[in-house]
């Protein structure tokens, strides 16, 4: 064989493995995964609950009428300033005009009739001493005499109704009076009118019922409160003394500083009523809590009832190795230490030939080695905005695969990627 064909033929050779090396390049390029890496580094973390509510003064009082009646006279318009003892509107006092009226009357008769009595009771005394005198001169009989004496003894309690009468009808004409003096509506305290819910001429139902008709609201605004409904997954995360932005929907831009100063003791079932009875059976049903917090220094225009939403800070940690959330992902371990990869057919039944028995669920991120993606178990903490912190599994530095969130939720273990993007500049401060 000439030297020139050989030549061609190793060419050829050549040529063709090149080409069979390319292809089984190009095939394990297309087989690989296309993700996003990020270096770990560590950054500020500030952990929060937000929370939606609605503004609400610290003390208010829905004032209603001690008595039922039509409004004859309202002195007040919502929005007016008012102090403590102010009337505020007059319910119509004719009848109980004219039941003190009665009552004072029946008093007067009933002393008149107690001076008759006294009278009649001095005249039997005296009727009695006569009697006595004689009955000792052995002038009259004994049975005069004692009927005599009985006769003191009946009127005397004669006299001893008629007294317990006079304290009864007493007391009647006090009550008229009160309730007389009760039909003058008066603030309960130092505020501000915030809701007039009845005008003159319409009639109310007063608190001698279960409901009585609520006719204003008095509310001191020079302490406001927002009170939102946290999810009840996040009230472990809550304390009293925590600090809290309040943005409100009326105020744009602006943002209103508050701090916790009561957490309810007691779920309530979204959407219910607070303070009103559920049906027992509320087990699958999700729950919030009533958070209280205390604006500092609101606008002098927040009115209450202007819905608002919360932000709370629930832990702040400075420089702290962290992880996009989204790179944080669950596998299970299997007893042998392997890690389970999605879409493996598991079984709690070890026995199942062919079948991966169920192991231990573990958080972890896919550390970068080697072109490929290796689950690496962590430990989590506080959870930030974007960002989550991790206490161990790794140390900082080692590049992580954090996205897309699509293929992180199926990736394997050891799967061969290619990196689409890799965003490996230090991060700065994370919220």
């Amino acid at each position: 064989m000439s030297k020139k064909k050989r030549i061609a033929i190793i060419v050829g050779v050549l040529v063709v493995l090149g080409a069979l090396v390319t292809i089984n390049v190009v095939r394990d390029i297309q087989k690989r995964v296309a993700v996003q890496t990020q270096i770990v580094d560590r950054r500020d973390l500030v952990s929060t609950v937000t929370a939606s509510g609605e503004v609400k003064p610290r003390r208010y009082v829905n004032v209603s009428s001690d008595v039922a009646g039509r409004i004859t006279r309202l002195y007040v318009q919502e929005g007016d300033a008012v102090r403590q003892g102010q009337p505020l509107c007059q319910i119509d006092a004719t009848r109980f005009e004219a039941s003190t009226r009665q009552a004072a009357a029946a008093l007067q008769s009933v002393r008149a009739e107690l001076k008759r009595a006294e009278a009649d009771l001095a005249l039997s005394v005296l009727a009695f001493e006569r009697t006595e005198r004689m009955h000792d001169d052995r002038l009259v009989s004994d049975q005069t005499f004692d009927q005599a004496r009985t006769e003191i003894q009946m009127k005397t309690a004669v006299v001893e109704q008629i007294k317990k009468r006079i304290i009864q009808q007493d007391a009647a004409l006090e009550f008229s009076r009160d309730s007389l003096q009760k039909t003058n509506v008066i603030s309960p305290m130092d505020g501000i009118v915030t809701l007039l819910q009845k005008e003159e001429g319409e009639t109310v139902i007063g608190a001698e019922s279960f409901q009585p008709t609520v006719i204003m609201t008095v509310a001191d605004l020079s302490v406001m409160e927002t009170e939102v409904m946290a999810d009840e997954t996040d009230i472990k995360d809550l304390a009293l003394g925590q600090t809290a932005e309040i943005r409100v929907d009326a105020f744009q831009d602006v943002k209103i500083q508050g701090e916790i100063t009561e957490i309810g003791a007691s779920a309530i079932v979204r959407g219910a009523t607070p303070g009103v009875a559920t049906s027992s059976n509320t087990a699958n049903q999700a729950k919030d809590f009533k958070v209280t917090i205390t604006l500092k220094e609101p606008p002098k225009e927040l009115r209450p009832g202007l819905n608002a939403t919360a932000e709370i800070t629930t832990a702040r940690k400075m420089q702290v190795l962290a992880v996009p959330i989204q790179a944080v992902v669950v596998r299970e371990i299997g007893d042998d230490g392997k890690v389970v990869d999605p879409g493996s057919f598991v079984s709690d039944n070890p026995r199942d030939a062919g079948r991966t028995p169920r192991g231990e669920e573990r958080e972890g991120v896919f550390v970068v080695k080697d072109r490929q993606a290796r689950f690496q178990p962590v430990k989590t903490g506080i959870l930030g905005e974007t960002d989550m912190e991790i206490l161990d599994g790794i140390e900082g530095g080692e590049e992580i695969v954090s996205g897309s969130y699509k293929t992180l939720r199926t990736l394997k273990n050891e799967a061969r990627i290619k990196i689409e993007k890799s965003n490996n500049h230090r991060a700065g401060k994370t919220r």
